[in-house]
């Protein structure tokens, strides 16, 4: 970390580089962009070599962000525990394209840190941490331990989305779509749990990721071989648990599973699972329903006639109506605080073009 010159500030050198994987440049493009050699931007990146104003400025331009997005105080966290096992196994996603998703998780998380900075946030459920261990092993139990924390009713969970709001998670809705995940969480001190949920997937994909983000932060305090697996049992039983969809799910049928979904608000294909993971339908009979899905085409796309609205956030929401609303912040005073130029800031944040005021829907 350097001074830059006449400023008094200290720049941080490591954000260069956040900021060019949030962008997908590479060193040599940011070079040619800038007009500085490589070995100079090279040097600069690695805290190598001082800087001064213009140098500062230049950066600035050909990264297309306010200069005090390099004297950011905030630190920068690598992919989330989870993430590794899912990059893994899509082998298809470049590195690039992961970089730049990082990157531009650091920055709504650093975005998150401003925005609770002037609120006092006092959720109204807890947020457990579970051992897996003390449930020998069975993260069907843990989902009903928090279903019981939360209070919730039997049947279907009407929202998920508010009982994790609620409960002090942030959830945030962007767009995951080119990494090909669906979520990702993130336990950091200082901030509550949040989840970054890709918008793009549909509406029971979205719930069953979130479900899956939430056994992730209740239960894998440190990764293990078998986490995805647990997490994605953790996410059926907290949707479905047994007591309350087994009986439903007695010779379950492709129309009787199109018709439960939007009660349910699960795929169809969870179904199948669920009952079959429940001996509510034997091998043979699971095996037939997958036929008939594929058979249908809905292994690739459930009917739209049973498709329900996505869950929305409103934590989010509320967060940044109190800057720009409550506190009267305008569009440079956003810039200023959330260090991205403005028009970046309402593509993220859903705000209306130059006037700091969130779009009414």
């Amino acid at each position: 970390m350097l001074q830059a010159a006449d400023s008094g500030r200290i720049f941080r050198n490591d954000m260069i580089g956040l900021r060019r994987r949030m962008l997908s440049l590479s060193q040599a493009e940011l070079s040619n962009r800038t007009g500085i050699a490589q070995g100079t931007l090279s040097k600069i990146e690695q805290g190598l070599k001082e800087v001064n104003d213009d140098l500062v400025t230049r950066l600035g331009d050909a990264l297309e962000c306010p200069v005090s997005f390099f004297f950011q105080t905030e630190r920068e966290y690598g992919p989330p525990m989870s993430a590794h096992a899912m990059f893994r196994k899509k082998a298809s996603t470049g590195q690039k394209v992961i970089d730049r998703i990082i990157a531009e998780l650091n920055v709504r998380i650093a975005h998150a840190r401003k925005f609770l900075s002037g609120v006092e946030f006092a959720p109204e459920l807890p947020f457990p941490l579970y051992d897996l261990d003390d449930f020998q092993g069975q993260a069907d139990a843990v989902a009903d331990s928090v279903r019981r924390a939360w209070l919730v009713p039997r049947g279907p969970i009407r929202s998920l989305t508010e009982y994790a709001e609620r409960a002090g998670c942030l959830v945030v809705q962007c767009d995951l779509d080119e990494a090909k995940i669906d979520g990702v969480s993130y336990r950091i001190p200082g901030l509550p749990p949040l989840i970054f949920l890709n918008r793009r997937q549909p509406a029971d994909r979205m719930r069953f990721s979130l479900a899956h983000e939430i056994g992730h932060l209740v239960m894998h305090t440190y990764p293990n071989p078998n986490m995805e697996q647990e997490a994605n049992q953790f996410a059926s039983a907290l949707l479905m648990p047994a007591t309350d969809i087994g009986p439903e799910l007695q010779g379950l049928t492709i129309e009787k599973a199109a018709y439960m979904k939007p009660v349910w608000k699960v795929s169809m294909a969870s179904m199948i699972y669920r009952a079959s993971e429940l001996g509510r339908i034997d091998r043979y009979k699971a095996e037939y329903l997958w036929r008939q899905m594929a058979t249908r085409g809905f292994r690739t796309r459930e009917p739209q006639a049973v498709d329900f609205e996505p869950e929305k956030t409103s934590l989010i929401d509320a967060l940044v109506d109190n800057l720009t609303k409550h506190m009267g912040y305008s569009a440079d005073e956003l810039v200023e605080v959330l260090h991205l130029n403005y028009d970046e800031l309402a593509s993220m944040y859903e705000l209306e073009r130059n006037t700091g005021l969130r779009v009414v829907k």
